[in-house]
């Protein structure tokens, strides 16, 4: 009699357990649909999107390397540079040309910025931009004078040691969303002409 009562007693359990496995094996294919419209819906955007803001970085850090690159370029090559070395190449860069140019299209500078070569980048979505600068000195009212690259300089005799010179690098990226819009990325570096 005991042991009927103990069996019983067990049988709601045990049949309520039975119940709540079948359940669950019910709702196991719902969850994987669940799990895969998340991981389409959301995962996935939200990695292509790191991708791409990984890339723009990439492309950012290029864009700075070659600006700063073009202008100690230029600034190595002042009015005094075919006077140390006559046949350095770019010799004399100044805004309206330079000495011993190599053979090809484009600037000097451009042409420069073409052969620097990460991967990844595609050279045609390059622009360069250089800006010369006339050195202008100004007295403080004590006995030194502050030196200043503020006003943009378009003759040949812009290129004299003391003077500056100011290359902009752009890269038109392309942003991997509808609609195929392109975002500007550019970098900027100020050096004075030391040759």
């Amino acid at each position: 009699m005991r042991a009927s009562s103990i069996k019983a007693d067990f049988s709601p359990v045990s049949r309520a357990i039975r119940r709540g496995m079948k359940r669950g094996r019910r709702e196991d294919g719902s969850s994987l649909v669940e799990m895969a419209l998340v991981c389409a819906l959301v995962y996935l955007p939200m990695l292509f999107g790191i991708f791409q803001v990984a890339y723009g970085l990439y492309i950012y850090n290029f864009v700075c390397n070659a600006a700063h690159q073009a202008t100690r370029y230029a600034a190595i090559r002042g009015s005094n540079s075919c006077i140390i070395q006559s046949n350095f190449v770019d010799c004399n860069l100044n805004p309206t040309g330079s000495t011993n140019t190599p053979s090809g299209s484009g600037t000097p500078l451009q042409n420069y910025v073409q052969t620097l070569t990460f991967m990844g980048i595609d050279q045609s979505k390059l622009t360069v931009n250089p800006t010369w600068f006339s050195r202008f000195n100004t007295s403080s009212g004590g006995t030194f004078s502050v030196a200043s690259w503020d006003t943009p300089c378009t003759i040949a005799g812009c290129n004299a040691i003391g003077n500056a010179v100011q290359v902009t690098v752009t890269y038109n990226f392309p942003l991997a969303i509808p609609g195929g819009r392109t975002l500007a990325i550019t970098g900027v570096s100020k050096m004075m002409i030391s040759e």
